[in-house]
């Protein structure tokens, strides 16, 4: 029978656990159902008071998949002690990411001894003594903790980090950080704190700035980041991690080498494809079928650093790059919280990127959105999706800008326009533009 796992701040994680005595019918049947739970839940391991026993046992197993070596390495047998006892730790300790049942979606640092040995009863009662090493050693401790009333969370050591953006495409990896316990964010680098006035009058903020302010973070706004005194003010902060997203500005030398585990870039595309200021207005423009999010680390050669992490993600061709900036930027948040804690104990291990495989964006202009009665519908269409945020697409007529905003093909690959914006009037239909400008737009099949 499946339990209910206690989680968080259930009161009874916290309560001393009572000697068991009886190994009797009733007994015998609780461990049963805590081994479904486990297994269930798939846990490598589980105490009593997680599911609401406030009784001296626990028990943990883990088989892994068999066509897996590393996991066939990791692999222990199922294991019920009660009344247990550690009565040696090694002094040699290792850092590995730990979970718990009780608190989903939470995965910790954490430093254990690499060996022990513990005492205790069977689950009928008789005297054991087990070595264990490895991961057997860790969830043996972990379920021992609950028993004596300590947690996950009480073993939480803050990573110091500092952050560096100024686009969207690091705000959400920005909240997720500022809200982990796990993370102390000595500062967060970002760019210009002006407010832009576009031409449609409305106003462009920092939203990085926005997030820092909101979560009271200390910050360091720049327009130069290799200034002396900005550098200065960086190595003073002695950040451990260093995280990079939609900056702007490269990086040097001096900063990169200041946090001991380096500085994560989260860049949206499949490096090496796309390196460089516009990845995914190129994904666009390319008609790429696939695209993605790296977690690289932060070299002098621009996106060419070695990839921690990458996800692949389906495109349907109807994508904006607002719209994909923001998928992506929510696929990077989760990717690198994820990713981080891996990272650093060395269970996530860095690959290079294939050189030969590299291709580059360049910078995006305003000329880049004007096109002509020469230009390929089907390009029309991808810079359509791929501009619209700016520089946007037009044509000249008469002297004057068209916006052309939205355009799609028919099944039969007809091109059909929707949309426009003729310069100083507000945005029609294109039938109505047609009608009142008796003039048609026209591009290369």
């Amino acid at each position: 029978m499946m339990l209910k796992i206690r989680k968080t701040n259930d009161q009874i994680l916290r309560e001393p656990v009572e000697k068991v005595v009886d190994f009797g019918f009733e007994f015998q049947k609780f461990i049963d159902d805590m081994i479904e739970t486990m297994h269930k839940k798939n846990g490598v391991g589980l105490a009593a008071p997680q599911v609401g026993a406030s009784k001296n046992i626990f028990i943990c197993g883990f088989e892994g998949d068999k066509d897996n070596e590393d996991e066939r390495k990791l692999s222990f047998p199922l294991t019920v002690i009660c009344n247990p006892k550690i009565t040696n730790f090694s002094t040699k300790k290792c850092k590995m990411v730990e979970g718990c049942l009780s608190f989903p979606g939470l995965e910790l640092i954490i430093n254990r001894p690499e060996e022990i040995v513990i005492q205790g009863q069977d689950r009928y009662g008789k005297n054991i003594e087990i070595k264990a090493d490895g991961l057997y050693a860790r969830a043996i401790q972990h379920e021992y903790d609950h028993l004596n009333s300590t947690l996950l969370i009480d073993h939480l050591e803050e990573i110091k980090i500092i952050f560096i953006g100024t686009g969207t495409l690091g705000a959400k990896s920005l909240e997720l950080l500022a809200k982990d316990p796990q993370y102390k964010i000595l500062s967060v680098i970002t760019g210009s704190n002006k407010k832009v006035i576009s031409r449609n009058k409305s106003e462009k903020k920092n939203i990085i700035l926005e997030i820092a302010k909101k979560n009271k973070l200390n910050t360091i706004i720049t327009e130069n980041i290799k200034n002396p005194e900005i550098i200065e003010k960086i190595k003073k902060l002695k950040p451990e991690l260093g995280i990079m997203a939609d900056f702007g500005q490269i990086i040097p030398k001096e900063i990169l080498d200041v946090p001991k585990h380096g500085i994560i870039n989260i860049h949206p595309s499949l490096l090496p494809r796309h390196r460089g200021s516009s990845p995914i207005q190129q994904t666009i423009l390319d008609g790429d079928k696939f695209t993605g999010v790296s977690l690289i680390l932060t070299s002098e050669k621009m996106d060419a650093g070695d990839i921690i992490s990458q996800t692949k993600v389906k495109l349907s061709g109807a994508e904006t790059s607002s719209i994909l900036k923001e998928y992506l930027a929510q696929i990077g948040a989760s990717m690198l919280l994820n990713s981080i804690p891996y990272y650093m104990t060395g269970d996530l291990k860095p690959f290079a990127q294939k050189e030969e495989e590299a291709t580059y964006t360049k910078m995006t202009k305003p000329e880049d959105g004007c096109v002509d009665a020469q230009t390929e519908a089907v390009m029309v269409e991808r810079k359509i999706r791929a501009f619209d945020q700016w520089p946007k697409v037009y044509v000249r007529v008469n002297k004057k800008r068209v916006q052309v905003t939205s355009a799609h093909f028919e099944e039969d690959g007809i091109f059909i326009i929707d949309r426009v914006k003729p310069e100083g009037k507000k945005e029609m239909n294109y039938a109505d533009f047609q009608n009142g400008y008796k003039t048609e737009l026209t591009f290369d099949a």
